[in-house]
Parts: C-alpha cells; structure tokens; sequence
C-alpha cells in the first residue's frame, strides 16, 4: 500500500560519506540495509532535517560536509508527495556565510525560517541515541514531545522559535538591571506567554491524541502513560481561559523579574513544563525502567503519534527508525510491520541484514548501502 505522505526521491551532494547519491522510490516503507559505518545513518540523518532544528544527530551544519570535498557545502533535496500534493525541498549549508547558516527552498522559494517545513511535511525518529532521552532530563523530554506536536499543529514550532526568542532577549535585558526598559521587557513578557499558553495547550492536546491511541496499540507493546506538570498546566487544569492565563503569566513574568535576573534565566514558563512517561503495566517512571523497557515505550509513544495523525488528518508521519529491530523480539518486530503497513506509513528502517525484515519486504523497497552508494534491490 503506498503512503499518501511520503518521499519518493532523494538526492544527496557532499553530505557525510555521500559526494553525491540518487534514490527514486515508491510511496513505501524504505529498508535500508549494509555494514556498520557504510552510510545508513546519514541518509536518516539527511531526511531528519526535514523537520526543524539540527537534525537527528545534533551536529553543526559544518560537521555535516563530506571530508573529501575541499570544503564544499552539503546539499539535500527531496520530493515530497502529501496527498495529491508535491512538493520539491532543497536545503544545504551557506558556504558563503560565515555562521553556520541553513539555506532552505520550496518549490524553488527561497524560505526564511525552517518552521514553516512542519506546514508540508512532518518527520519523526527513533535512534540509539534516544535511549537515554528520559534520563536526560526535562529538556531532551520536551524535545520529543514538541517533534511530537509539530505533526499536529504546524504553527506549533513558530510558537516554540517566538517563545525561545522573547525568553532569550528577556534574559538579555535582565542581565543589566540598569539598562533594562520596563516597557520593553513588558512586551517581551506578553510575547513570552501568548507564546508560552499556545505551546502549552498545543502540547496537551496532542497528548489526549496519543493517550487515546494508545489504547488501540497492539498490547504487545506496553502502555505509556504521560503526564505534563507545571505552573502554566496548574492554571490552565483549573479552569482558567487561555486569555486568562496570559494575562496571568505575563504578571507574573513581570512580578519575578529580580529573581530572574539573580538567576540569569527565566525560572517559570513553558520551557520549565515536566514531561513525565510511566510505564502503565509497571506503574514506574520510565527513568526507572530498563533500557529495553524504555526503548519500547519511546516506539509506543512514536507509534499511537503515527496512528494519531493518520486517524486525525490522514498523512501520518515519515518515521526514521534506525537499528530499531536489533532490540526487539519477534512479537514486538511483527506487530511494528503490523502497523506500518496497516496504517500505510513510509518508515525508513536501517539494520545489517535484509533478513530481519521478514514480513515487511513485501511492502517495502530495500536499498543496499555500500561505502556511500547504494542500489535499489527490490521494489
């Protein structure tokens, strides 16, 4: 079945180990199999950045150039079929800036801003290094959720880009009490919480989303239950209106203004929510679980997400799942093909053997990645 949100051809200049790669696909979950170190994870990586921020890896725009290029810039462009729409994206990095600098087109368009992707296309990922996402602390955890809340609120990630902007140029003022404009910082505080309430809502509304699929995930994977805790989720659960809790928020923002600048940030805010997971079967906090234990519920979160999206708006998410099958058993690998397939989902998987794949290759393309090439071998 293809996926009526999906990435049908990519093409890769100077990124990572690819000096330049060509792949046309079909709307269907992609299988990308090969060696360790053969490439797998920089075409994940590539497509991550479809969504805004750094990408899956965390890394500088620089860190993303192919060494034996002579310093020439990457570029990455992709067509996106969303429905009956396409869309041609390209992105790569200004080798004529010297920051580190994103350029980004669409359809030719020369964007400002990298929110505005979450309006065509939405991406989710699992990764190694995700498992530790709920031992990090809060930070990775919103993280994760807000990737979430793009897939269902496209202005989400603007709100997130404004609120980070007032908060940082608050900050800023409050460092020299003596310099600070009152006035300014009061617009910064209103910025900060009309800001700050959309996120807020914007996150629990995705979250009733994804508890009530959940419930409809095969109970081969366990049950996540998730909590958001803080001041702006203590008003809002009290009945108070969202204009209510602006007005409420901006108050205070101005009432704590010494504390703030004593500390040198903002204590209070969206930015200070507690996104907490428990693992229902368990009644534990998934910090508490093993790491197995949490890797399961991160593909349950991510999964009732998809689910949630296709029921919501019929496109769900292009899921990028790397070595995703070597932790888990064969229940748990036949129920992931199960929704996959069941929910027309274009997931691009990574592992070292094609074999591991059993039950999804008839769905799926698999392409054989081999020291920065590779070759379709069945579609």
């Amino acid at each position: 079945m293809n996926s009526p949100h999906a990435i049908t051809k990519l093409t890769l200049e100077n990124f990572r180990n690819y000096r330049t790669l060509s792949l046309e696909l079909p709307a269907k979950p992609v299988i990308l199999t090969g060696h360790n170190g053969a490439g797998k994870t920089n075409i994940l990586e590539a497509l991550s950045l479809l969504c805004p921020g750094r990408g899956l890896r965390k890394s500088t725009l620089k860190q993303m150039d192919n060494q034996a290029a002579g310093g020439a810039p990457w570029v990455v462009a992709v067509e996106l079929q969303s429905r009956d729409e396409s869309y041609r994206i390209g992105m790569g990095r200004d080798g004529e800036s010297q920051r580190d600098k994103r350029i980004l087109k669409i359809d030719g368009e020369l964007v400002r801003g990298h929110a505005v992707l979450t309006q065509v296309t939405n991406v989710q990922w699992l990764t190694p290094a995700m498992d530790q996402v709920f031992m990090e602390g809060n930070t990775a955890r919103r993280k994760f959720l807000d990737r979430m809340v793009y897939g269902f609120d496209p202005e989400h990630a603007t709100r997130v880009a404004q609120y980070e902007l007032a908060m940082r140029e608050r900050n800023k003022l409050l460092s020299d009490r003596a310099l600070a404009d009152p006035y300014w910082l009061s617009v910064l505080e209103q910025q900060m919480a009309e800001a700050g309430i959309a996120m807020t809502i914007a996150r629990q509304e995705t979250l009733a989303r994804i508890a009530q699929a959940m419930q409809e995930l095969n109970p081969k994977f366990p049950k996540a239950i998730t909590e958001l805790q803080g001041t702006l989720e203590t008003w809002l659960a009290s009945g108070l209106s969202a204009l209510d809790a602006e007005a409420k928020f901006a108050a205070r923002l101005a009432e704590i203004r010494g504390l703030d600048s004593a500390a040198g940030r903002a204590m209070e805010g969206a930015h200070r929510s507690h996104f907490h997971v428990i693992h229902s079967l368990k009644n534990a906090m998934a910090e508490q679980c093993s790491t197995g234990e949490q890797k399961a519920l991160l593909l349950s979160l991510i999964l009732s997400a998809a689910q949630a999206r296709a029921q919501w708006c019929g496109l769900p998410p292009i899921l990028l799942l790397d070595e995703v099958i070597a932790h888990l058993d064969v229940d748990k690998r036949n129920c992931l093909f199960d929704v996959i397939s069941s929910t027309a989902i274009q997931a691009w998987m990574t592992g070292t053997d094609a074999a591991d794949f059993q039950g999804l290759q008839a769905f799926a393309t698999v392409v054989e990645i081999a020291a920065g090439e590779a070759l379709i071998k069945v579609q």
